[in-house]
């Protein structure tokens, strides 16, 4: 028995240390959205958050053959993707891959971020020579979808009242703790889709319904789809590791939406 215990142990290691955190589970999901424009029927975008980069490894890699096979048209960098500066070059080095000719990409800021005392002139300027645009409590518009970013609710100052403003017909959200979105007031206009992630899905869960432990500013959320914003809303189970270098039955996550017309 002490035996067959000290293998599944092993086993469990083995997997939550080396093989699950390496291996990226890449997730596809349709978004309809009601009077979409005929232009952004199909458009495509890839959700990348809490990578905490030290360097570009299996992980990263597998996010820019995903980025290059979906023809993904907007890549949205919720937080958490480098927590010092220290990082800025291998921030550099996974940006600059992802580049292609009809390729937009935007980042908001996260919890690590602030912690790790990144300035948002000093990260905007790094995001700016790999093609990144880099929202704080801004909205701006690309080919007809209007992206709303706040800063990280966390470790920041996220504006709400910033985002009432509704032209145009497609509206995405980013933001990175989720617990934001239960904040919004129930006469605020929703969103077409809202996105973030800090929660890592738990990083560490004994089933999909157990998850020991989520980090402050999560809220109710852990991972995929809610009805929240008065909007869609769904939380990534995130790239990367914070803190403990494991993932156990909670895979690295890049979600992929698809805008259709309702």
């Amino acid at each position: 028995m002490l035996s067959a215990t000290g293998v599944a142990a092993a086993g469990i290691g083995v997997d939550a240390f080396a093989i699950e955190p390496r291996w990226l589970d890449v997730t596809r999901h349709e978004v309809p959205v009601e009077r979409l424009p005929a232009s952004l029927d199909g458009f495509t975008i890839a959700h990348v958050t809490d990578a905490h980069l030290k360097s570009i490894g299996p992980v990263e890699e597998a996010i820019h053959a995903a980025v290059r096979a979906e023809n993904v048209q907007l890549v949205a960098l919720t937080g958490d993707i480098i927590d010092s500066v220290q990082r800025l070059d291998v921030l550099r080095d996974f940006c600059a891959a992802l580049r292609r000719p009809g390729l937009a990409a935007v980042s908001t800021l996260g919890n690590w971020e602030h912690w790790g005392h990144i300035t948002p002139a000093t990260l905007g300027k790094a995001y700016a020579r790999v093609g990144v645009r880099l929202l704080v409590n801004e909205t701006i518009e690309r080919g007809g979808l209007r992206i709303h970013a706040t800063d990280d609710s966390t470790a920041g100052d996220a504006r709400i009242d910033a985002f009432r403003d509704r032209r145009g017909e497609a509206n995405l959200l980013l933001t990175h703790s989720p617990a934001l979105f239960d904040r919004f007031p129930e006469d605020f206009p929703g969103f077409s889709l809202a996105l973030a992630g800090h929660t890592h899905g738990g990083q560490v869960r004994l089933s999909s319904a157990l998850v020991p432990m989520l980090p402050q500013g999560s809220g109710r959320f852990v991972a995929g789809w809610y009805d929240a914003a008065r909007s869609r809303a769904y939380v990534s189970r995130g790239t990367g590791t914070s803190l403990v270098p494991v993932r156990f039955t909670c895979r690295p996550e890049l979600p992929i939406f698809r805008l259709r017309r309702a």
